[in-house]
């Protein structure tokens, strides 16, 4: 039977009363602390695994403008609480008898879970004290002020804001509210990086000569434009699902995960995956004020799809005065190699170039090689921030936000540093070789990436690539004001929609 709004409100309405409202804010019983999740989709449902394993956490909640997500995300549940329950002989009775409370018991347990689809409904309730934030990029900060202002502490998924403007009022929020908020880099949770990057700091092989940040996605094309734009099916709440966003025509086919690649609601992947290693490089260079001159340039090759934002984007800048590129591919090797260029070695990571050798690596472990790039000196184990969700809890408890593994603060300029790649690419314009190495300057690598690509392109059929050149971006570290040639104000300041608009804080 499909799942109609009629009949999903049926299952769902009753379990919504099953947690009273209480009236002080206070933990749960036995110190628990209650959690919900704002976002069902692929990166909800691992985070929802996540918190519920923790002790002393009870997840209390879910939401979802789509109905569908919500009953997906449940069923998941329930099948991975029954999987994990040992099986019972069936020979023996006792056994099956025992095996088959447990499934009813498992089943009570999911059914416990709250279905609410407006998060401003879930933010009223007093029975939780944290939310999870996995909701798409362009909901990020309202949803994180609105919980803050709800009297919420807040795990915020990547990239904490859609825009630079965003991201200063999320910081000035947190400061305002006095919450906790955790970012989420679990990188900074994960003892490989942690362990790397104090290696490659410490002078062991000698000084930093630069960071370059890898984000070798091997992605595919998200297909033609739609000769009818979409429309929303019943079990979606379209104007929630929007928010803050513009209510523009989508001319892709499908909703979820493909936002990334319009500009209206994703940021492509300098803000999807890529913040993730962007932040190690802020990290690695003592998370530095935000550099004050960044440049891109790029493309969306090949595909002629629907999808708006660069598949192939380099960008070069200096933090802390040390020069980082930022190396974005999603393009596969070639139509006929199924696999992501490499660069050094990695694909989603960092590559620290010292004056004695290399600190390579990301989430998962680290290595360390000497200068001919071969031998291998030391490595450092991970464990892909496995910490990072219980980091968060503790800090929740103890009320101590300096205990955080990833603050606010840091991530808000990781997340900058994206955007700022971005608006050097929306600013730019058709260039051709002889602009591009003017442009790139006295950069040793970027070259070899250009050369590297067009020999890839070609074997896309792309004989001659045609590469948008972002304007240089002047930037304010301390305000964030932004200045570049052909530079749109929307694209910095994003305020939102109708009765979703982020307020200015700060």
């Amino acid at each position: 039977m499909p799942l109609t709004r009629r009949r999903f409100l049926s299952l769902t309405t009753a379990t919504a009363l099953s947690f009273p409202l209480i009236g002080s804010r206070v933990f749960g019983a036995n110190n628990t602390i209650r959690v919900a999740l704002i976002g069902c989709g692929n990166r909800g449902s691992a985070l929802f695994g996540m918190f519920q394993g923790i002790p002393g956490v009870e997840m209390v909640a879910i939401c979802d403008p789509d109905l569908d997500c919500m009953a997906k995300l449940l069923k998941n549940i329930e099948k991975k609480q029954i999987s994990s329950i040992p099986k019972a002989d069936p020979e023996n009775e006792e056994q099956q008898k025992a095996y088959r409370a447990a499934v009813d018991r498992a089943k009570t347990d999911v059914r416990r879970i709250n279905c609410i689809q407006d998060h401003r409904k879930l933010l009223e309730r007093k029975d939780i004290d944290a939310v999870v934030i996995a909701s798409p990029n362009y909901w990020h900060t309202l949803h994180a002020i609105q919980a803050m202002q709800a009297g919420k502490d807040v795990y915020l998924e990547k990239p904490v804001s859609h825009s630079l403007w965003e991201g200063q009022q999320l910081v000035a929020a947190e400061s305002k509210y006095n919450r906790i908020v955790q970012a989420g880099f679990q990188n900074r949770s994960d003892p490989g990086p942690r362990e790397g990057i104090k290696y490659a700091t410490s002078g062991e092989l000698g000084k930093i000569l630069g960071v370059h940040v890898c984000c070798l996605n091997n992605r595919k094309s998200i297909g033609p434009v739609r000769t009818e734009p979409w429309a929303a099916e019943a079990n979606l709440d379209y104007n929630l699902w929007l928010g803050p966003a513009s209510d523009v025509p989508i001319t892709r086919n499908k909703l979820h995960y493909d936002w990334h690649w319009v500009w209206n609601t994703g940021n492509g992947d300098v803000g999807n995956q890529a913040p993730h290693e962007i932040d190690l490089a802020c990290w690695t260079l003592g998370d530095a004020p935000l550099p004050t001159r960044i440049q891109s340039t790029g493309g969306r090759f090949a595909w002629n799809d629907a999808g708006e934002t660069p598949n192939i984007l380099t960008t070069w800048y200096e933090q802390a005065g040390i020069p980082v590129i930022i190396e974005v591919n999603n393009l596969c090797i070639s139509p006929t190699v199924n696999a992501a260029p490499l660069r050094n070695g990695i694909r989603i990571g960092v590559v620290i170039k010292c004056e004695g050798g290399e600190v390579r690596g990301g989430r998962g472990g680290m290595y360390a090689v000497a200068e001919d790039g071969k031998t291998k000196l030391q490595s450092f184990k991970g464990d892909g921030g496995a910490s990072h969700q219980r980091n968060f809890i503790d800090a929740v408890r103890s009320r101590k936000r300096d205990s955080l593994t990833s603050s606010l603060v840091d991530a808000e300029k990781s997340s900058a540093i994206a955007h700022l790649a971005n608006l050097s690419f929306r600013s730019g314009s058709p260039s051709t070789e002889a602009e591009l190495d003017k442009s790139i300057g006295g950069h040793a690598v970027i070259p070899t990436i250009l050369q590297e690509q067009k020999a890839q392109l070609e074997g896309w059929g792309v004989e001659r690539p045609e590469y948008t050149l972002g304007a240089p971006v002047q930037v304010d570290p301390a305000t964030r004001v932004a200045s570049c040639k052909g530079l749109e104000l929307d694209w910095v300041h994003t305020p939102g929609r109708g009765e979703f608009v982020v307020p200015e804080l700060g």
